[in-house]
């Protein structure tokens, strides 16, 4: 029998070796090779060998702090390098759809939105494809293109067509393969991911989930979806959908299944809202006004029945918290989307139901995001960055 070809113990050391000290230059400011070691637990040998690697292929550079300090023999210190790539993050979540490029050291180069993208067709993208291009023309034209576009966008991707399976923000959702239209459009890395899985990302390397290993993050706006993290990563399940809270079922009175978004999101709070003036008969002749955005400012104005469907919500929404805390023994909960504009009230309520239906004293912690929005962007370029840097380490 022929050898089996593979990656080496050896090999496998070395990369997570490089991995290492990438992750100190990355999060860092700068380092010595002296340093490195101190800090990594490396031989000073190994760190000068993964040093010299890094500066053959430009992931580094030698910084200008580098020098005579004292006595002794002149220190060199060493930075990332935020011209050997330039990188591009796309939020495909909201109806204003962000565009942002970056260096390698997450040095905003432009951002750019395109407002009013209800639905997501093949010309909204074809105009997010020729942003891209003039910001590369007009903001950055050093670089020859981009090395990485990460695309965040709600939905479900078939992992081995790149087809979405489920897709209801884009209009005829079935023709369409981001990954091909990216890819044609740039040589460049393409990842497509999960908006709420990089707006995960974000909290956990920049906002409320810094330093927490077991974390869920509940995206509650018009819809309901969510991201989990254990042992310190996003947790994507067998294809890639773990985290669809909202599309849990549970069985009503009437045997009929209902969806547990209806009963927590903001749509469903707004869908109760126009069934009570329907069941009365006083159904307004302007349905547009029963929005989100007036159900947020009715319920900020203090009205009744506003009220009482968003308590219903918050209590559902603790229960679900709980739940989801008693099966994955999680203890930190982080919410963000539109649930937040109904402000710091409405999170004492939830807190209030979890802490009355708490029998099993979980503990939980549960708070909105530091973000304001921009944990996917934000994840999105950390992904990207990653991705180039991964795969140049190959070279060393």
């Amino acid at each position: 029998m022929g050898q089996k070809l593979g990656i080496s113990n050896q090999d496998k050391i070395k990369l997570e070796h490089q991995k290492l000290v990438y992750g100190l230059f990355r999060d860092g400011p700068v380092y010595s090779c002296t340093d490195i070691a101190r800090v990594t637990g490396l031989s000073n040998t190994a760190a000068a060998t993964i040093v010299r690697g890094f500066l053959n292929i430009g992931m580094i550079r030698p910084s200008e702090l580098s020098g005579k300090q004292g006595k002794g023999r002149p220190q060199v210190f060493y930075e990332l390098n935020p011209d050997y790539g330039l990188v591009a993050a796309v939020d495909l979540t909201d109806n204003d759809l962000v565009i942002c490029v970056s260096d390698m050291k997450m040095q905003i180069v432009c951002r750019r939105v395109i407002h009013g993208c209800v639905y997501i067709s093949q010309d909204i993208l074809g105009q997010v494809v020729s942003v891209l291009k003039k910001i590369l023309e007009e903001e950055a034209p050093e670089f020859s293109g981009y090395s990485a576009i990460c695309i965040g966008t709600p939905g479900k991707i078939d992992p081995e067509t790149g087809y979405f399976a489920y897709a209801p923000k884009f209009v005829d959702y079935r023709s369409i393969n981001l990954q091909k239209i990216f890819q044609e459009a740039f040589d460049a890395q393409v990842i497509i991911k999960n908006d709420v899985k990089l707006a995960l990302m974000g909290e956990s390397y920049f906002g409320s989930a810094i330093a927490k290993k077991n974390v869920v993050y509940l995206h509650i706006d018009n819809n309901y979806g969510g991201a989990i993290k254990l042992g310190g990563k996003i947790f994507e399940g067998e294809h890639g959908y773990a985290g669809e809270f909202g599309s849990v079922r549970v069985l009503e009175k009437q045997k009929q299944f209902r969806y547990v978004s209806y009963g927590l999101s903001l749509g469903g709070m707004v869908y109760a809202w126009e069934n009570y003036f329907r069941d009365r008969g006083e159904l307004p002749e302007n349905s547009k006004l029963l929005t989100v955005e007036n159900f947020i400012e009715q319920y900020k104005e203090g009205e009744e029945t506003v009220r009482k469907i968003a308590e219903e919500a918050a209590e559902i929404s603790a229960v679900e918290i709980l739940n989801t805390a008693t099966i994955l023994d999680v203890p930190t909960f982080i919410l963000d989307g539109k649930i937040k504009l109904l402000g710091s009230e409405y999170l004492e309520k939830i807190r209030s139901y979890i802490a009355q239906y708490d029998y099993m004293g979980q503990n939980i912690d549960i708070s909105f995001s530091l973000l304001q929005g921009r944990a996917a962007i934000l994840g999105g370029l950390r992904c990207a960055i990653d991705t180039v840097s991964h795969s140049m380490l190959s070279r060393c």
